[in-house]
């Protein structure tokens, strides 16, 4: 891919107060900036800055970002960063040669692929050249990768990044669409879409807000990245129509003229964008494996917080019967599939296990996927240690904590085969 841009942000909140800033992972840029003697240096303000993504990798031992700012006056640093999957990950902090502390321990090993945030006050030093050195630890030399870094106000919001496999700019997203655009920045979202579809697109990422506090409230959590919504026209490479990255959606500017014609009269008019947000919540929340089912699943529920019963009723009821009916035709061929061409293969493992979660739901009520989630945390995030074939028998397990019973048994009972291989196919180690 062609490289588009640098990615560097300068926020300035008004000529009487202190400059602000964040750097930002952006993987539309493949460049990286030099490495001496294991350090990388850069300076605010620099053209043509690039983003330092790892630590311990590459050579790099220390991150030294150079800026101006009035002395003295108080900071907070924020860094977003995951592990190197390989044991237990820390780093350093300092400013202007004074420590400002160590980030959190996390065993990556144990928790691999997820994102976590450290906050870290600072004091700037006298003058106006100040140096923040993000420095690697020698007793935990396991690889860190960034995705974002922020320097803010003491009582600035929790610093969430724009994904960053978004377009990141309204200049890029032009070059990338082809013509005139525009983007609507919210609180946890910014949605790209054609300057002919300006309004549609105000209206979308409203409605998306309201979507992502839905979603909070089923998953328990703020996501770490905020999303990008973007459109481009039918066949071209980023409408690939699903999600990216950690919350990076690319969509056709059909599916916004579908939006703008049917809001929130019908579920069709928005339920891709709800399920495909999902997705990230539910993978920050490491639920590995029923990637499909899960997410329908909870983002049946998020529909049910943004629309009537009725308009619900008149999308999801036959979905029910849908589900109902193809695990009915699985059990009566004996635990197979009767028909390929009927019921391709992830659809029959997403229909069943969908058909189970109702059952599921329909007994404990509608605390159930907060109280699952509450319970995926309470346990470490297991799901993100068990082998392919073992996560259904993990699933169920979280579920016998919640119904207080042995639920393998009542997920094989139901059809449900313990040792499928998720997310995509009824696969088994046969």
């Amino acid at each position: 891919m062609r490289k588009l841009g640098t990615v560097i942000f300068l926020i300035l909140a008004s000529a009487a107060c202190h400059a602000d800033w964040e750097l930002r992972r952006d993987d539309l840029n493949k460049e990286r900036p030099p490495i001496v003697d294991g350090v990388v240096s850069l300076a605010i303000g620099d053209p043509g800055i690039l983003f330092p993504r790892y630590l311990n990798e590459l050579g790099v031992k220390s991150i030294r970002i150079h800026f101006k700012d009035t002395g003295g006056v108080q900071k907070k640093l924020s860094v977003v960063w995951t592990g190197g999957s390989q044991g237990r990950d820390k780093f350093a902090v300092s400013v202007d040669g004074v420590s400002a502390g160590e980030s959190q321990t996390i065993e990556s090993e144990r928790m691999p692929y997820m994102w976590h945030r450290d906050d870290f006050s600072l004091t700037l030093g006298a003058g106006d050249q100040h140096a923040i050195e993000i420095k690697a630890i020698p007793e935990f030399p396991s690889a860190i990768e960034l995705a974002g870094i922020q320097l803010s106000s003491p009582n600035a919001p929790d610093y969430q990044p724009l994904c960053y496999e978004s377009a990141g700019s309204l200049e890029r997203y032009e070059k990338l669409l082809g013509e005139k655009g525009t983007v609507i920045q919210s609180a946890h979202l910014w949605v790209f879409a054609p300057q002919k579809n300006a309004v549609e697109a105000k209206a979308l990422a409203a409605f998306l807000e309201n979507a992502y506090a839905a979603m909070k409230a089923e998953y328990g959590t703020d996501l770490m990245f905020k999303f990008s919504v973007e459109h481009y026209p039918s066949g071209t490479e980023r409408g690939w129509g699903g999600i990216s990255g950690a919350g990076a959606l690319g969509y056709t500017t059909e599916s916004l003229e579908r939006f703008k014609e049917l809001g929130t009269t019908n579920v069709r008019g928005f339920a891709g964008y709800v399920e495909e947000m999902c997705h990230a919540f539910a993978s920050q929340n490491g639920c590995a494996g029923t990637y499909e089912a899960l997410g329908v699943a909870v983002s049946e529920e998020v529909a049910r917080r943004l629309v009537t019963s009725a308009v619900a009723d008149a999308f999801w009821l036959p979905e029910h019967e849908k589900w109902n009916e193809t695990r009915q035709a699985y059990l009566a061929a004996g635990r197979k599939n009767p028909d390929t061409s009927k019921y391709p293969n992830n659809v029959l493992y997403t229909r069943i296990l969908n058909a189970l979660f109702l059952k599921l739901q329909a007994e404990y009520g509608e605390r159930m996927w907060p109280d699952f989630f509450a319970e995926l945390r309470q346990q470490d995030y297991p799901l993100q240690r068990a082998k392919d074939t073992e996560r259904m028998k993990v699933y169920a397990d979280i579920f016998s904590a919640l119904f207080k019973r042995d639920m393998r048994k009542e997920f094989t009972d139901f059809g449900i085969d313990l040792e499928a291989d998720p997310p995509w196919g009824w696969q088994t180690r046969g």
